[in-house]
């Protein structure tokens, strides 16, 4: 009888556990994207001190600008994904609660015709830049839960965002691995995955988000920033946002992966010709 009262409690704790009572401060890479504007937003309003870190200056004075009043105290870093001695004095002198990683990449083309500096970027955003920083900070042993962004590329390979999707599937390989290890070894880090479908936001060229049917197939950043937050308030260490991607996903899995890819390419071609 108590232990089942004592589960019930625990229940009820989690539930209703709210992200400031275990998280004061926070760092958001790719701070003035459309994911990352959103969630510097809600998370602005109930935390004490937020990082925000982007490349572009002007882009992020200006998202703290939007942000002034907040309760969070505001402070902004610039930083170069693919300079790689600035980013490894970031994650040296890193200190939060809470890492979200909302940077990444995206060519929208034949994988044939991607030069191989473009790829290499892509490759550096996507994948190299989230693996140092879990490297870097397990090296550290450092208390911090970490969020890395993916896609639904991880799972379906996508036509004509063929390094993309690779990138992304590597990542979620590499997370899901990592994270078993973590476990084992009683690590202080909170890792979390989450899977993202198409989102309102600049990471898609205009042509392709033509293709897919335009906004109106995609979830808007605030609802995806507000999903963010309940799942890494329960700790969720995996998850799909949106309960239309987490049906797909779920369709997916009876399907034959060449019919989906096929299915893909039908619809994502028709970018290609806009």
């Amino acid at each position: 009888m108590e232990v089942g009262v004592f589960y019930l409690i625990e229940i009820w704790y989690t539930r209703a556990m709210k992200i400031e009572d275990t998280i004061k401060k926070a760092i958001i890479l790719g701070a003035t994207g459309g994911i990352g504007r959103q969630l510097a937003k809600e998370l602005a309003r109930s935390l004490d001190h937020l990082v925000l870190v982007g490349r572009d200056a002007d882009k992020l004075s200006q998202v703290q600008k939007e942000l002034t009043g907040s309760k969070a105290r505001l402070s902004i870093l610039t930083l170069d994904m693919l300079d790689q001695v600035a980013l490894e004095a970031f994650v040296e002198n890193l200190d939060a609660d809470l890492l979200v990683n909302c940077a990444g990449l995206s060519y929208f083309s034949r994988g044939s015709d991607l030069d191989s500096a473009s790829e290499q970027d892509l490759w550096q955003v996507n994948y190299h830049v989230p693996v140092q920083l879990i490297k870097q900070l397990v090296k550290k042993n450092q208390k911090i839960h970490l969020v890395q962004l993916s896609s639904l590329a991880a799972l379906f390979p996508h036509p004509y965002l063929a390094a993309y999707s690779a990138s992304k599937a590597a990542l979620q390989t590499y997370t899901l691995a990592l994270q078993e290890e973590l476990k084992q070894s009683d690590s202080p880090i909170q890792l979390g995955l989450y899977i993202l479908g198409p989102v309102q936001t600049a990471i898609l060229p205009p042509k392709l988000v033509e293709a897919l049917g335009g906004g109106r197939l995609q979830m808007k950043p605030e609802k995806v920033a507000q999903q963010l937050i309940r799942f890494i308030e329960r700790g969720t260490s995996y998850a799909v946002i949106g309960l239309r991607y987490r049906l797909l996903v779920w369709l997916g899995r009876l399907l034959p992966q060449r019919w989906i890819i096929r299915l893909l390419a039908r619809y994502l071609r028709k970018g290609l010709n806009r």
